[in-house]
């Protein structure tokens, strides 16, 4: 077998989809706006990462700390 193989690279925000890295960051700069990228990327942040799943909540006899100088 002869030749590579040549990964896609998929558009998170549409269909599109490009063998080199450089033409979906074309891509994603001129077709789409800079928030609707910026929106997407919280919201994936957001799924992949639940602060509140991993801390346990502060119970009302804790005591706090003082903040250090």
């Amino acid at each position: 077998m002869t030749g590579s193989i040549t990964e896609s690279h998929g558009c998170p925000l549409c269909t599109e989809s490009y063998d080199d890295r450089m033409d979906l960051r074309v891509h994603l700069e001129v077709e789409h706006r800079k928030s609707e990228v910026v929106a997407y990327l919280m919201e994936f942040d957001a799924a992949v990462t639940d602060v509140s799943a991993d801390r346990e909540p502060p119970t009302v006899d804790e005591e706090r700390s003082a903040p250090s100088a």
